[in-house]
């Protein structure tokens, strides 16, 4: 059984991969948008605490990236609450520090605790072929990767200072008592998405670090167009399903998520249970 109301802990709403182009004729891009503003009345008839973007909020089409950016924020930004962006790879179609400026972000990876709730959001594109890598390592993490073309040169990894920045994150989220929720792009499982959108180049080494800690509860990613959802070391690794698709699966075009203190329910925008998972 779900917990009663008067038990439930923080509400926020989610969205992925909105991919919003301005291509298209004047009638759909007018649809895309409708549909987005009514992503952000579910949200606020929901009264949730925040907002988080997954990611790829543009298609990022060479000629109209800055267009589709101005339009995807004029309508996410009438959400009168705080909004958690997370970097996707077509966002890069945009120069990162113009991107992060623009999306109030200081560093591209970062944390946030509320109502005792650790969120811990990753950089999947920390090192990637958009990026130049900061260290030998990361050198050599690029240069592997690009050698072998079916890992997709469009995803990335998260690279050595990264790693070393959520090892103390979790660790500090364990001395203190937090439920952490990991924050990804990309899937960070095999069985959560297919070969077609591949999923983060050190995807097991990241899967394997937040199952090193009793502290992480489930991580949440997009990027993976369908949705898909596997249990790793105690954790529930949920893949959600893009905005952009929403025609093919209407059953989820957005959603919220409310965290309990045993447990995570996802519900679609219309009010219906897509997951409830118990903490382990």
């Amino acid at each position: 059984m779900v917990s009663s109301d008067n038990h439930k802990l923080l509400r926020f709403g989610i969205i992925t991969d909105i991919h919003f182009s301005t291509e298209n004729e004047p009638a759909a891009a007018a649809k895309t948008a409708a549909d987005l503003r009514a992503c952000v009345d579910c949200w606020q008839r929901n009264d949730v605490d925040f907002l988080m973007q997954l990611g790829d909020q543009i298609k990022g089409s060479s000629s109209h990236k800055e267009e589709e950016f101005r339009q995807v924020s004029s309508i996410l930004n009438t959400f009168p609450g705080a909004i958690r962006h997370i970097l996707g790879n077509h966002c890069l179609a945009l120069p990162r520090q113009t991107l992060m400026a623009a999306l109030g972000l200081q560093t591209p990876f970062y944390a946030f605790t509320i109502k005792g709730f650790r969120f811990i959001v990753l950089d999947g594109m920390d090192v990637s072929a958009l990026r130049v890598p900061e260290t030998q390592e990361d050198v050599q993490t690029l240069a592997f990767f690009l050698a072998h073309p079916e890992l997709h040169e469009y995803c990335g990894a998260v690279g050595i200072q990264q790693k070393a920045w959520l090892k103390l994150e979790l660790e500090k989220a364990k001395l203190e008592g937090k439920k952490v929720i990991a924050v990804c792009h990309f899937p960070l499982l095999p069985e959560t998405t297919d070969q077609l959108h591949g999923l983060l180049w050190n995807h097991r080494e990241i899967a394997e670090l937040l199952a090193s800690s009793p502290a992480v509860k489930a991580c949440l990613s997009g990027h993976y167009h369908y949705g898909g959802y596997a249990c790793y070391g105690n954790i529930h690794f949920i893949v959600l399903p893009a905005f952009v698709n929403r025609h093919e699966h209407p059953s989820f075009t957005c959603g919220t998520v409310e965290l309990h203190e045993e447990r995570m329910v996802i519900r679609n925008q219309r009010n219906e249970t897509r997951y409830d998972l118990a903490f382990h």
